[in-house]
């Protein structure tokens, strides 16, 4: 019998070197994942939004972001894209990296109304992001200039009534909360008036002051110093029931527009297939900078309702409140393209 030849003990150590070379390989691509999670965040964060400097989305996320900033230890930075009704600054942040470091300022704007409106969006509402949480709701306010004759909003509806056509409204962009509280207000209330799209509240609201509209369907904490500079006159706010920010301004319902009823969201999402534990730690430091007293009253006055939603409770709003604007485009006969 011919005896086996034993390989050398060297051989055995090679081969054992490479299976520690493939084991260390395979730990070395699983790490990075577990790795950016537990590290999260080790640079600056940018929060997108979709409306020029200024305006109420704006202010909204650059006093979140510097709270979250000192919470992540990190700086957060917000970048301005306006455009298409917010939706230019969704569609950038839904083809960026799933990484935690580009978040999105969404809103009803781009993630309700735009997708009701546009066709050929490349983002999905729901199917693009990931939640993280919602931030506030709020009504808009119908104002008007201080010099415009009607001093009611009856007073409006009938001026508007005598001249079809005749009133403009501004909003600070086609596609956005304001621009569908305008046309499902003048449906409901049965006059026609002419949509102004800006881009962004900062524009209209000098066109208005200056008398180049006479109405503008505006986030409150804008529009607050202007009416209480006398500048602007408020008539009603879209709400079903007043607002802490104006306790003296009747609801549209209450102004002669039964039923009349339509509030503007605001919230936080990043890009699709974000580590779980990243949107789990975004949506752990949010919520505690929106339990912080001093900025819940600060919301409140200027007609703010805080909402802290887990990521999960804020997917399931979106998959209710998502197709109720498409049914709002459906039913003020609005044209889509």
């Amino acid at each position: 019998m011919k005896r086996k030849t034993l390989k050398p003990l060297s051989t055995f150590k090679n081969v054992g070197r490479g299976i520690a070379a493939l084991v260390a390989g395979g730990m070395f691509v699983a790490m990075p994942m577990t790795a950016s999670a537990q590290d999260f965040p080790n640079k600056p964060i940018k929060i997108v939004v979709g409306f020029p400097p200024g305006g109420g989305s704006d202010l909204m996320a650059r006093s979140v972001g510097d709270k979250l900033s000192i919470a992540l230890n990190q700086p957060v930075i917000v970048e301005n894209k306006p455009g298409a009704g917010s939706s230019i600054a969704a569609s950038y942040v839904a083809q960026s990296k799933p990484d935690g470091y580009t978040i999105l300022f969404g809103q009803a704007a781009n993630l309700g109304i735009a997708p009701a409106l546009r066709s050929g969006l490349n983002y999905d509402p729901i199917k693009s992001f990931a939640p993280i949480t919602r931030l506030v709701s709020a009504p808009l306010v119908i104002v008007g200039p201080a010099t415009l004759q009607a001093k009611t909003l009856k007073e409006l509806i009938a001026m508007a009534a005598a001249k079809p056509g005749a009133l403009s409204y501004g909003s600070p962009g086609a596609g956005t909360a304001g621009h569908l509280a305008g046309e499902m207000f003048g449906s409901e209330a049965k006059i026609k008036i002419v949509h102004v799209p800006y881009k962004g509240q900062s524009a209209a609201i000098t066109d208005m002051i200056g008398g180049r509209i006479e109405m503008y369907f505006s986030t409150l904490a804008v529009i607050k110093p202007h009416v209480e500079g006398g500048k602007i006159r408020a008539f009603a706010v879209t709400s079903g029931q007043r607002s802490p920010a104006f306790p003296n301004v009747p609801t549209v319902a209450e102004a002669g527009v039964p039923g009349f009823e339509i509030e503007n969201w605001y919230g936080l999402v990043a890009p699709a297939g974000t580590p779980p534990a990243i949107i789990s730690r975004l949506n752990t430091e949010v919520v505690k900078i929106l339990k912080d007293p001093k900025l819940v009253e600060e919301l409140s006055k200027e007609g703010g309702n805080i909402k802290t939603d887990t990521p999960e409770q804020f997917a399931k709003f979106l998959e209710v409140d998502v197709p109720r604007w498409k049914k709002i485009v459906k039913d003020a006969n609005l044209q889509t393209n």
